[in-house]
Formats: structure tokens, C-alpha cells, sequence
């Protein structure tokens, strides 16, 4: 019987971690936009997967940028964001006053906060209300914490991405490095070679 021939399969990929979480983030939010029933858990994520986007597109930046990137890497995202803003020479005229940089304060907070999340009690302040057929639904809603607050619409969600595109962006302009195209998901590259046959 006739064997089928061999070949030999090579791949290689070039994976832009920061690209990944950016089109995840994307996917999420609008999930949750079409979808309204359990909306506030795809805005929670989608800002986390923008979160984690900032900083790895940092690290990714910075490891080209920054001879010692490989000791800094465990600085806090803004601390990294600062070094690689001083190193490639970029400002923001108003600071963290204002958007981009207010809403990227916010959203790396936000983060820590989910990251590091604890248990805790909320007491609301006390109100008089009518009695009336509100009632019912008021005392049925829930007292939320800062950020549950910032995942009940697409507001904050859609914020994020786009002053963090607009940070990233000013970032990416600045580089001086063989860079690629800014959200590319990378290549692949395959090769398969005609096996060798060992003769018996």
C-alpha cells in the first residue's frame, strides 16, 4: 500500500496582545448595547478589556522604546504612561483636568478597583418619600457602589475607548521604531516542505 507523503509544517505569528483586548473591548460593549438584559456585566467588561489594552499597548511600546523596559514592567500603568510620555516627548496641555487624560485617570482606577476588589457596606442617607405606586420600584432598586454606577449605560464604556484611542494614538504618532499599523491584529506565516523519505 502506498503511503501518503510527509511534509514538514512551520508557523509563525506575531501576536499584538494590545490589539487582541481592543477588538475584545469592542465586542463586549457592543453585546451589551444590543442586548439590554445584563447589559452593566458586558460594560464592566469592556472597560476592563479597554484597561488592559492601555497597559499592554504601553508595555508594548515601552519595550521598544525603553532599554530597561524588562525592570520598569512592574510600575503602575500611569507611572509607565508618564515614562514613555517624557521619553517620546508627547503632552497633553490639560493635564488630567480635562479629557483624554481625566477619563484615563478615571478608567485606571475603575481598574483598581476591580482588581483589588473588597466586600463593604453601603448605607444610603436616609429620604422622605411619597407613598405612591413609586414606591414599590424605588425601594426595589439597588444602592450601588461608585463603580456599578459606571457600568448601568454605555456612557463610560464608550468614553474610555475613545479618549484611550486618542492617548494611544498621540502615542503611536510619537514613536520613532519600525512601528505597525496602530489596532492590527498581527500576521501569520506558514511554510510546509516536502519530508525527507528515509529509505529502508
Amino acid at each position: 500500500m502506498h503511503r501518503p507523503k510527509k511534509v514538514v509544517v512551520n508557523k509563525k505569528r506575531s501576536v499584538y496582545t494590545y490589539s487582541e483586548l481592543w477588538h475584545a473591548s469592542n465586542c463586549v460593549l457592543k453585546s451589551g448595547i444590543e442586548n439590554p438584559t445584563g447589559c452593566s456585566w458586558q460594560f464592566l467588561s469592556s472597560i476592563l478589556l479597554t484597561a488592559f489594552s492601555f497597559e499592554a499597548y504601553l508595555n508594548h511600546v515601552g519595550q521598544r522604546t525603553i532599554k530597561c523596559w524588562e525592570q520598569l514592567e512592574r510600575l503602575p500603568p500611569w507611572s509607565k504612561f508618564e515614562l514613555l510620555c517624557e521619553s517620546l516627548e508627547i503632552t497633553f496641555p490639560d493635564g488630567t483636568g480635562k479629557r483624554p487624560l481625566q477619563t484615563v485617570t478615571k478608567l485606571l482606577d475603575f481598574r483598581n478597583t476591580i482588581a483589588h476588589g473588597k466586600s463593604l457596606e453601603i448605607v444610603a442617607n436616609p429620604e422622605t418619600r411619597d407613598v405612591n405606586d413609586n414606591l414599590d420600584h424605588y425601594l426595589g432598586q439597588r444602592t450601588l457602589t461608585s463603580w456599578e454606577e459606571m457600568i448601568q449605560t454605555k456612557d463610560f464604556p464608550e468614553r474610555v475607548r475613545e479618549d484611550v484611542k486618542l492617548v494611544i494614538t498621540n502615542i503611536h504618532d510619537a514613536r520613532k521604531d519600525e512601528k505597525e499599523h496602530l489596532f492590527t491584529m498581527g500576521m501569520q506565516f506558514y511554510s510546509a516542505t516536502l519530508a525527507q523519505e528515509s529509505r529502508s
